[in-house]
């Protein structure tokens, strides 16, 4: 490939966007995951302390966002692909087995 038509598929898919403002939205979505895992712990340990029980929705709900997080990296990115497929697996299963606690 030309330096141009590489320039210019990155132009199409960054629409527009400059390296900073990506590079912001990368961070601020990890950020939110962490936050959402920090807050679904909370929950979780304080539906045992008062004694409702385990709650796995929450948990599910995390599971879910890391899993498509990981599966999107797996497929768009080539750098580090065999980590993200395996993480892609783990948090579909962790996903899999909190909705079925869930449900159960």
């Amino acid at each position: 490939m030309k330096k141009e038509e590489i320039l210019e598929m990155s132009r199409k898919e960054n629409q527009n966007k400059d390296a900073y403002e990506i590079e912001v939205e990368s961070r601020g979505s990890k950020l939110a995951g962490i936050m959402m895992l920090i807050l679904s712990t909370v929950y979780y340990c304080y539906e045992i302390i008062i004694g409702k029980g385990e709650n796995y929705s929450f948990y599910s709900l995390i599971a879910l966002y890391c899993a498509v997080l990981f599966g999107y990296k797996a497929i768009k990115l080539e750098k580090r692909r065999k980590l993200y497929i395996f993480c892609f697996i783990t948090w579909t299963l962790v996903t899999i087995l909190t909705i079925i606690e869930y449900f159960v």
